[in-house]
């Protein structure tokens, strides 16, 4: 049956049987009624029955009273003789009552006759007595006329109740025939309930288990598209980041080209790798956006902000774009616009430069206007409305409907003479409505198009202004593009990451636990999180779980361990970071890292040092403390220099004193954490490829091979070469 008719079944069904059980009702309520009816008739002719004999004895004790007063001559016999007259005229009156069958009729007329007879002989029989005497009396006695009439009474009493007896019989015969119909009606309609209950309970049950099923079924789908969205989210990301990285080179290398002296034709070539590679970087960049908003991955994070600066960095960035096509191009915002506002900047500087861009590329001559107003206000919330025209080629009024659709342009050959995806718009769209605002448009073909954007803020508080610090260790000598969020724990790493960030001018957020990340993450904007695998409270895998699963945010993470074991690499990436950095950390690294994964810094000057010293084992001759890594990251700062040696020499005794003490307890998991704080403390000073080979084995310690004499050996031999490299320290800071 198909499921579109199913409904019409069940519909019969029920008026089936609902018309079954009221034929079932009506004839087991046809029999109870019976049965009513015959009862009472029982009960009728019970009565007659005991009324005629009540009548019989009435009329024996009026006799009995008659015979003994004229035989005995005492009066005290007949006292209350009336009453008794009266009674026997009140029982035939409730036997004239009670039975009214055309059967019985004649039958009751000469009973009355009779009884009327009756009562009237035993008045003349009294009358006679106290006239005449006793003899007088008894001659009308003896004339056996009251005998007479007392046994005709007797006969007529018998026959009604012979008659009223075959009444009764037949009543019973009634009532046991419907008493056995009732009950037999009750037990089909007990078996159709019963039935009944059975069938809709199994219906239900079978619908309840197909409910079930489907919810499965659509849990396991769900799933299914989780993964397959997560799936294709990893796919979009690597596509990115491995499409972004040589793309990136190939725009490098085409920008050196062309300032080398080059022929007309090769410089004709060149600009367009340069063209087709920025294209193709724009055709990423949009699916991305677009697959991170249909899943819901894209994620508000206001900050307060300057307006005025971000329609400055707008109109800076297209200014010598529109100069190249001879278009005016101006940015005005009214006075009464405030200037300070809470929203998520990076959106609306994405909307504008969707906006702007699209105006210039459609463009020939003429102008491109953005102009700001305030819409509305109230005590803490303003609506601005942004305003983007231009007089380019403009958009047929048929058309205006679909240009926010994804892969739609106004004419079939807008892409192959402007460029593009199709889906600027789109983003733009759903970027506007997921901040709760609206977009429209309005065009005309050759004359331009105006687009309206409209977005709540918040009033936000005044921003702090370049140069100073706050008590948050956030550097505030703010680079223009980029900011990173620093998880470290190890006060040295702190010291050193403070200065390759601090000498770039590179705004950063410190913080030493991996839920201070996640607080972090939920009040402020980020470009990169560089986080610390070993860290108190939560690690560094807790913390990029978190992020991906329970944030949704897709911020590049880059690991910071000191970790130097197999497959370390992988477990950091199936946590969901983006890249593993080794310590000791290595400025050119670090930094070619935030390229890639910003997009937003150039690469530093590398500069050359041995490498021998950080990955290879030295020999124990001569000195241990090699200074080279350490002069390569300081630059000629010999500040840092001495910072970082004082750090070392107050720093290698506590984590020397903890190992001990970890040891001592037999404390494997203490053991373990000591050792990895400690190769991050000797690295700074080139003691990792002397003392590495001791602590990794410690590092890697199984409780379920634990060897304390062994481990207590390299004990010895760490804190024999860890003094010697103290007094080295020493002598090189004094």
């Amino acid at each position: 049956m198909q499921p579109k008719h199913l409904k019409y079944y069940l519909l019969g069904v029920f008026i089936s049987g609902m018309i079954l059980f009221i034929v079932l009702q009506f004839n087991s309520s046809q029999n109870i009624r019976k049965l009513i009816s015959g009862n009472e008739q029982l009960l009728n002719e019970l009565n007659v029955k005991n009324e005629l004999q009540k009548l019989q004895t009435s009329i024996a004790r009026t006799d009995s009273k008659v015979r003994g007063t004229v035989i005995s001559q005492d009066t005290l016999n007949i006292t209350g003789i009336e009453a008794d007259v009266a009674l026997i005229k009140a029982d035939l009156n409730e036997i004239n009552k009670l039975v009214m069958s055309d059967s019985t009729e004649k039958l009751l007329t000469q009973l009355n006759y009779l009884v009327e007879e009756k009562n009237h002989f035993n008045v003349s029989v009294l009358d006679s007595f106290y006239t005449h005497g006793k003899w007088s009396a008894e001659r009308l006695i003896n004339a056996q006329k009251g005998k007479r009439l007392g046994d005709a009474i007797v006969v007529i009493l018998r026959q009604l109740d012979s008659t009223r007896q075959t009444e009764v019989n037949r009543t019973v015969t009634l009532i046991d025939t419907s008493g056995q119909r009732a009950q037999n009606w009750g037990s089909v309609m007990m078996i159709f309930a019963c039935a009944s209950s059975l069938l809709a309970f199994l219906y239900i049950t079978t619908r309840i288990h197909k409910q079930e099923q489907l919810i499965e079924a659509l849990d396991k789908s769900q799933q299914q598209e989780k993964k397959l969205a997560a799936i294709k989210d990893q796919f979009l990301a690597n596509m990115s980041h491995e499409i972004r990285t040589p793309m990136n080179a190939v725009l490098g290398f085409t920008h050196l080209l062309q300032q080398q002296p080059l022929n007309e034709k090769a410089r004709e070539y060149v600009t367009a790798i340069e063209n087709a590679g920025e294209n193709l970087l724009e055709i990423i960049n949009d699916i991305l956006d677009i697959s991170k908003i249909e899943s819901g991955m894209m994620r508000l994070e206001p900050v307060s902000f300057s307006l005025r600066g971000v329609l400055h960095a707008v109109q800076t960035m297209f200014r010598l774009k529109a100069e190249e096509k001879n278009l005016a191009f101006n940015v005005a915002i009214d006075d009464n616009v405030p200037d300070i506002l809470y929203g998520d900047v990076v959106r609306l500087t994405q909307v504008l430069v969707n906006l702007t861009n699209n105006a210039i590329k459609f463009t020939n001559q003429g102008h491109v206007n953005i102009m700001v107003n305030k819409f509305g206000e109230n005590e803490h919330t303003v609506r601005v409305l942004f305003t983007v025209s231009d007089t380019g080629i403009g958009i047929a009024p048929d058309k205006l409907p679909a240009i926010f659709d994804r892969f739609n342009q106004a004419e079939a050959d807008t892409t192959r003479k402007y460029g593009g995806t199709g889906l600027g718009l789109t983003i733009v769209k759903q970027l506007v409505e997921i901040q709760h605002g609206a977009i429209t448009v309005e065009s005309e073909p050759g004359k331009g198009s105006t687009f309206m954007v409209e977005l709540p803020y918040s009033l936000g508080e005044s921003l702090p202004e370049n140069g100073e610090t706050t008590s948050d260790n956030i550097l505030s000598a703010l680079h223009a593009d980029v900011r990173l969020l620093v998880a470290e724990d190890n006060k040295m790493n702190q010291d050193l990451l403070k200065h390759l960030l601090g000498n770039r001018q590179m705004p950063y957020h410190l913080v030493t636990t991996g839920q201070d990340v996640l607080t972090a993450l939920g009040k402020g904007h980020y470009d990169m999180i560089l986080m610390d695998i070993q860290m108190p409270e939560m690690d560094g895998y807790t913390a990029a779980r978190k992020i991906r699963q329970e944030l949704h945010s897709n911020i590049p993470i880059i690991a910071m361990t000191a970790h130097a074991m197999a497959g370390e690499r992988e477990k950091c990436l199936q946590a969901g970071m983006n890249e593993y950095l080794s310590k000791p950390i290595r400025e050119e690294e670090l930094f070619r890292l935030i390229q890639v994964f910003t997009g937003k810094v150039s690469p530093p000057d590398v500069h050359t040092h041995s490498n021998a010293v950080n990955g290879q084992s030295q020999p124990h001759e001569g000195p241990l403390v090699q200074l080279q890594y350490l002069k390569t990251l300081s630059k000629g700062d010999t500040e840092f220099e001495h910072a970082m040696l004082q750090q070392f020499v107050t720093q290698l005794p506590e984590d020397l004193g903890a190992l001990k003490k970890a040891i001592q307890a037999e404390d494997i998991a203490a053991i373990k954490s000591t050792a990895h704080n400690l190769k991050t403390t000797i690295s700074f000073i080139g003691l990792d490829g002397i003392l590495y080979p001791i602590l990794e084995p410690l590092e890697s310690l199984d409780p379920n091979h634990y060897q304390p004499a062994l481990v207590a050996e390299k004990f010895a031999t760490l804190r024999e070469l860890s003094l010697k490299a103290m007094e080295e320290t020493m002598a090189i800071l004094l």
